[in-house]
């Protein structure tokens, strides 16, 4: 019998690899049948989950043949303790979503995840070609690899100056959008003269009466220059200077505190910015913007005026204040790992690599999307419109998961805009990954164990802080911003900044930079 089936499962296989024109890449998975358990971030169950799973489990014995999935998608506030209970349980787990809610590093020196590196070698090279080592490396602690990133956008965020549409139109032939952009990518750092650019233009707004709602967001900007170790610990992001800092110690944070309790005493920013609930939530007559990518263009698109003012919104002119960008060196917010207490590491392997390579873009699909005619309707070979969500799916929506979730999105469809804008257009976002430059740190990890006492004690004194000083509404501003120096030296600030300076030293010094 047991030479019968391997011919049965032979002609089987050979059968499948001619279908089609011999399109599905069938992998040799031998006879044993396996069912993968796979927790991911998403919506939660929605009401034809179990439909669209089932259908992905019939469409992946096309590929893995004697292989099934065990899906579990777990909301975004519910995902971190969910995984704490399982890893402490030990449960039968393969394949696991990593995010950003989860620290990455402590994970890998838990031990909940397996490392990839052989596994990768024998049942998934062909990872290696799709993600490039600058993001690959992004999973690595200590020069081993513990997780896949999803791929998406790797690169640093950059800040702007938001100027609301109307208001733009209104004074356009005063800003030059070319000649503020090159002015503020000549800045290294957020130094005086940044803020009194920004400044001209406040005033201009304030003496035309049309700064009614004032200013909001600029507190985000003094990060301009540096790269995130362990929040709020930083170093330069260009340069050969390796010294990490307190971002609230450094110059360029005790500028912004002169220059917003300034702003404040002007009127350029609302009276009751402490107290307001709807801080950050409405629109503003000028603001610090956030998210910018490079290149995507200052002007927003016409369906995006229309559609922001339908809403009661607005939509902004960004005006970049960098003009490239860099990959952190830290770990994606998006990755897949496989549980260390997998059963069948191989096996999830093999699906990982379906799930971020080209082969597996129609399963990648099927997971991420549902069924065409049922969950969404093509609009060309490589857009869709979604049925019951228009951008991102939620627990009520028919099926529809976290494209950044599920694996590479780059092998996934485009959700269909009017005139879209280059932010959500596959091959634009992999041209800024490809073009950026890789960080200076690309290697490094942070064991946070030695001083997690002192980040503990650090981030509560910042907490305590932070928002009167980033408001510019405090009484004494600087006799606060004093204070605020002593408290996090007598939290330990210099012994987590020599710790991390040692461990800086020590992976220099083994990688020969």
């Amino acid at each position: 019998m047991n030479v019968k089936r391997r011919i049965l499962a032979a002609i089987a296989a050979a059968t499948l690899l001619l279908s089609g024109c011999g399109a599905q890449p069938v992998q040799d998975t031998g006879e044993e049948q396996v069912t993968l358990k796979w927790i991911f971030l998403g919506p939660g169950e929605q009401r034809d989950s179990q439909k669209v799973w089932d259908k992905f489990n019939e469409e992946l014995a096309k590929y893995l043949p004697n292989t099934t999935v065990d899906f579990e998608c777990i909301s975004s506030t519910d995902y971190a303790e969910k995984w704490k209970l399982a890893s402490a349980s030990q449960e039968n787990l393969d394949i696991v979503w990593h995010g950003w809610m989860i620290p990455y590093t402590s994970e890998v020196k838990k031990g909940s995840y397996m490392e990839l590196d052989e596994l990768v070698d024998k049942y998934a090279p062909e990872l290696k070609n799709e993600i490039p080592d600058t993001i690959m490396d992004k999973s690595r602690v200590d020069g081993k690899l513990y997780s896949i990133p999803c791929m998406q956008q790797m690169v640093s965020y950059v800040t702007s100056l938001d100027f609301p549409i109307d208001i733009y139109e209104k004074y356009k032939d005063k800003i030059n959008v070319e000649e503020l952009t090159n002015f503020f990518s000549s800045k290294e750092t957020m130094d005086k003269e940044s803020w009194d650019k920004i400044e001209e233009y406040i005033k201009m707004l304030k003496d035309g009466g049309d700064l009614n709602k004032g200013i909001f967001g600029f507190a985000n900007h003094i990060e301009k220059g540096y790269e995130w170790i362990s929040n709020p610990y930083k170093v330069k992001a260009a340069g050969d200077d390796f010294t990490p800092v307190n971002l609230y110690r450094t110059p360029e944070y005790k500028t912004f505190v002169e220059v917003y309790a300034d702003w404040f005493q002007k009127g350029y920013i609302r009276k009751d910015v402490l107290t307001a609930e709807n801080v950050g939530t409405e629109d503003y007559d000028i603001k610090g913007g956030e998210n910018y990518i490079v290149g995507q263009g200052y002007m927003p698109t016409q369906s995006e005026i229309d559609n922001k003012k339908a809403a009661g919104s607005t939509a902004y002119v960004k005006i970049p204040f960098d003009n490239s960008h860099y990959i952190p060196y830290a770990a994606s917010a998006s990755n897949t790992a496989i549980s260390i207490n997998s059963k069948h590491p191989e096996r999830a392997m093999q699906l990982i690599a379906l799930m971020n390579t080209a082969k597996g873009k129609e399963l990648y699909n099927l997971l991420t999307f549902g069924i065409e005619g049922e969950h969404y309707t093509k609009v060309n070979e490589n857009e869709i419109q979604p049925i019951g969500y228009t951008s991102q799916p939620t627990s009520d929506s028919p099926y529809g998961q976290f494209r950044f979730a599920t694996g590479n999105s780059f092998n996934g469809y485009e959700i269909y805009m009017e005139d879209k804008s280059p932010i959500y257009q596959n091959e634009f976002i992999k041209k800024v990954n490809e073009e950026a430059a890789p960080s200076k740190l690309r290697g490094f990890t942070l064991d946070t164990d030695p001083i997690k006492m002192e980040l503990t004690q650090v981030t509560a004194v910042v907490g305590e802080y932070k928002k009167s000083l980033s408001s510019g509404a405090a009484a004494d501003p600087m006799g606060l911003y004093e204070e605020f120096q002593q408290k996090l030296i007598a939290a330990g600030d210099d012994k987590i900044v020599e710790e991390i300076q040692r461990q800086i030293d020590e992976w220099r010094a083994g990688n020969a930079q």
